[in-house]
């Protein structure tokens, strides 16, 4: 639980390096952002059980912009099967992978390909762990 909270301050702390802090102070001007959702199915199920009987704890999501240079990585509970950011307007490219409490992957990483994001979009990717049904 602990973690959860550090991962999200960490995040808070991200958005704020990326789009500065709110307020209407004089000389700043407002960046258009766009958001990008990505969500995600074990076998086609987006059944808690599933991550339960795969260890997978969370989700990580990396963001790179298309320089490639990092932009967010995002860690959310495996059962949560949708995590959004909010991002300027950029070209991306993303990527997601089941992971253990310890960090280490479960199965493969699925590259979420290339998008755009443009004031006001709301750009949402899928991806679908192939792993057998749990207990088969």
């Amino acid at each position: 639980m602990i973690r959860r909270y550090l991962v999200h301050a960490a995040a808070c702390a991200a958005s704020i390096l990326l789009f500065g802090c709110g307020g209407e102070e004089g000389g700043t001007a407002e960046r258009d952002t766009g958001h990008f959702t990505a969500k995600w199915t074990i076998s086609n199920q987006r059944a808690p059980n599933y991550c339960v009987a795969y260890n997978a704890t969370g989700a990580l999501i990396d963001i790179r912009n298309d320089k490639e240079e990092f932009v967010a990585q995002i860690r959310v509970p495996c059962d949560q099967f949708e995590s959004s950011i909010e991002l300027p307007v950029d070209n991306y490219h993303a990527s997601i992978v089941l992971v253990k409490e310890n960090g280490d992957a479960v199965g493969n990483k699925i590259d979420l390909g290339t998008f755009k994001v443009g004031a006001g979009d709301d750009v949402t990717r899928q991806a679908t762990f192939a792993m057998p049904p749990p207990g088969s």
